[in-house]
């Protein structure tokens, strides 16, 4: 069974109407048996009394006939007092059952008596008793077609007893059986008719309405919030308050989202001028073309809680590359990037040590935010020829590669993320680099992505990546990790930066 039966079978319009479909069908049977047997008990009853008064007034008028053995005048008065009552068919008969007289006029040869009837002319012969005008006379009702089957006996003028064989209907019972049948047929149409137009008013005051109703929440459900249900409100009844209910909630609803719309168009406005905003504090690469910086920079919103800065102090040789990831995401985040970014590059200003700075940095998150945010952090410092210095903070382990060798070394963390406490002294591990080798720096957004295999992206599947495609400049090679990174993703749940830098010559 398709969706489209189901449907249908599951409508309460569907399982209603058959419902009332049924019980007006046994309804109509119901009034319909009753008046028919009603009817039929008078018609029957009514049947019998005139079949037997027609017999005896028969039998009266017939008396002063003397009717003979021949087809004379007394025959035809006899046949004429038989036609008024509408019996223009009859057979008169001796005992023995031969025919004597017929009517029409036949062949009385070919006429014969059933030997029932012969049987009952003994019931009725008026010779048994002696008296010729006693009413003695045998009807037999065929209450199946209202005929009657007359036996009587006659005298005729010559002293024979002779015996009239009829078959009648009535004709007043054949024509109130007609009218009978006409009204239960009329019975039946308006039984029918009164149904079908109690049935349309029905609709008319319920499903047209419910229907109007359904209709305007599922256009409302698809995003259409200017539909409302329209009819006329005249009948002030329950379905007309609900209907009005509805278009008030249907208003109220429209009214939400349009505030809702506008003030999210704003928000959007305002987190774009963020965004922007945001973005004049990320730093330029001109200055430091020699590292070959390839970097990735994707906000799972408009703004975002990473952070990048780069730092030169050319008289000293000083190359500084900070990467940090805030608490949290959207605009909270955002400000904690701005208050960090202005913080440490007012902090290197004064003086560019890295532990100085990320120490520095630590008690400005604390003490600002109060322990509400806090930062992981980590801070790459090149000042003197093959030696390479980290400070970590809680982030993400960095890594060095060799390409020539392959050879990966993780940089573990020093100490708690940014902001944990204001009396935090973090450590600078410092480690031997030759120019190539490649520094890999990463928010957790990119190894604690969920993927669709399930787990998460992870730090061993990032490694692999960019041992895969060593080979390749470092843009090309964060472009690979986040082309696999989307492919193999499920939902992103964090910011996401990657920077790998070479060592220089």
């Amino acid at each position: 069974m398709n969706k489209s039966k189901i449907k249908t079978t599951n409508s309460l319009r569907f399982k209603i109407g058959l419902f009332y479909s049924l019980l007006a069908f046994l309804n109509i049977i119901f009034f319909t048996v009753m008046i028919f047997e009603n009817q039929s008990d008078l018609l029957l009853k009514n049947f019998q009394f005139q079949s037997e008064n027609l017999a005896n007034t028969i039998l009266t008028d017939i008396q002063t006939i003397g009717l003979s053995s021949e087809r004379d005048e007394s025959f035809e008065v006899f046949r004429k007092t038989l036609k008024l009552y509408e019996i223009n068919k009859f057979s008169i008969f001796d005992a023995e059952g031969k025919i004597l007289q017929a009517e029409p006029e036949s062949n009385t040869s070919n006429v014969t008596i059933p030997d029932s009837v012969l049987k009952k002319t003994k019931e009725v012969s008026a010779d048994k008793e002696g008296n010729l005008f006693k009413a003695r006379y045998s009807l037999d009702l065929n209450e199946s077609d209202f005929t009657v089957d007359f036996l009587l006996p006659i005298r005729l003028s010559e002293g024979k007893e002779v015996f009239l064989y009829t078959h009648f209907n009535i004709s007043s019972i054949q024509d109130r059986l007609k009218q009978l049948y006409i009204q239960v047929g009329y019975a039946v149409i308006w039984g029918v008719v009164f149904h079908i137009i109690f049935a349309i008013l029905v609709y008319r005051a319920i499903f047209k309405r419910v229907g109007d109703l359904e209709i305007a929440s599922k256009d409302m459900a698809t995003g259409n919030l200017e539909s409302r249900v329209n009819w006329k409100f005249k009948s002030d009844d329950e379905l007309d308050s609900l209907g009005k209910s509805f278009n008030q909630m249907a208003e109220e609803i429209q009214n939400k989202v349009t505030t809702i719309t506008r003030l999210n168009q704003e928000i959007n406005q305002e987190l774009q001028i963020g965004k922007e905003v945001q973005e004049l504090f990320l730093p330029s690469v001109k200055k430091f073309k020699k590292f070959n910086i390839g970097k990735l920079y994707r906000p799972m919103r408009e703004v975002s809680g990473d952070l990048y800065q780069y730092f030169q102090i050319p008289e000293k040789n000083f190359y500084g590359f900070f990467l940090a990831d805030a608490s949290g995401h959207g605009v909270s985040a955002a400000l904690v990037t701005v208050v960090m970014a202005m913080s440490i590059q007012s902090i290197m200003k004064e003086n560019p040590a890295p532990i100085h700075a990320i120490n520095s940095l630590g008690e400005v998150i604390a003490n600002r935010l109060q322990a509400s945010f806090f930062a992981t952090g980590v801070f790459v410092v090149f000042d003197e020829p093959g030696v390479v210095k980290f400070v970590n903070a809680g982030h993400n382990a960095p890594f060095i590669i060799r390409p020539s060798t392959k050879e990966v070394r993780f940089i573990d963390s020093s100490g708690p993320p940014l902001g944990m406490g204001d009396d935090i002294q973090y450590s600078l591990e410092s480690f031997p680099v030759e120019p190539g080798d490649k520094i890999i720096l990463y928010t957790d957004g990119v190894v604690e992505t969920p993927i669709k295999e399930g787990g998460l992206f992870g730090l061993d599947r990032f490694t692999e990546v960019v041992l895969e495609n060593i080979h390749l400049s470092n843009a090309e090679i964060v472009e690979k990790a986040m082309a696999l990174l989307d492919e193999k993703h499920e939902e992103y749940k964090d910011d996401v930066t990657m920077l790998v830098l070479d060592v220089p010559e």
